[in-house]
């Protein structure tokens, strides 16, 4: 390494430049670890908070309106049907798109988004992406359950379709089931697919 006239070791530039445009690093969570606490705003207003949900098994959905595939979901109504199936389980879904993001959605146009989608659970505001990064989300819909005990029981995609045609798993479902019946879900991991998060 280079030193400058008074003996100290020069940074390069690049590696300078790299370091500032680095920005927060995604977390590596992993099945069986506590659930990144949070509390964000919800597009009703007022705020919603994990520990709220307490003894519950939770399943938080990464969600866009602009995302093709997030919109195919909502469209195909994949995640209120599943959820449909299983009234004991809390529901939740969060965008962490920035405010800077052209594919920002203000709460008002999220809220008619979801009338019209007839998406009747929470959706909640990560606008700086603290949380989505906690978690490790990198797409829309980026999914993962939580277990009573607060811990990842499941992460990764909602099932194995990534291309539209017909899904024969519904990994989010499966992964409930497993749990209401005391078993582990299996598989506890899957590949997100879908738009990447707008961070």
């Amino acid at each position: 390494m280079k030193k400058n006239r008074t003996g100290l070791a020069l940074v390069p530039v690049v590696a300078l430049a790299l370091a500032a445009c680095a920005g927060p690093s995604q977390a590596e969570l992993a099945v069986g670890q506590p659930a990144p606490a949070f509390s964000l705003p919800s597009v009703d207003g007022g705020s919603v908070a994990l520990a709220d949900y307490a003894g519950k098994t939770v399943v938080l959905e990464w969600i866009n309106p602009n995302c093709p595939v997030s919109e195919r979901h909502a469209r195909a109504k994949t995640m209120v049907t599943t959820w449909d199936e299983h009234a004991d389980v809390v529901w939740l879904a969060i965008n962490s798109t920035s405010r800077s993001h052209g594919d920002y959605v203000a709460p008002a146009e999220h809220k008619a988004y979801q009338e019209k989608m007839g998406i009747d659970y929470p959706v909640l505001y990560d606008s700086s992406g603290e949380i989505g990064r906690a978690y490790g989300a990198k797409t829309t819909p980026h999914m993962y359950v939580v277990d009573p005990a607060g811990k990842i029981a499941y992460m990764g995609a909602i099932d194995d379709d990534p291309r539209g045609k017909g899904a024969s798993v519904n990994y989010v479902d499966a992964a409930l089931d497993a749990l209401k019946s005391g078993k582990s879900p299996d598989p506890a991991s899957t590949k997100a697919y879908g738009c990447s998060v707008k961070y």
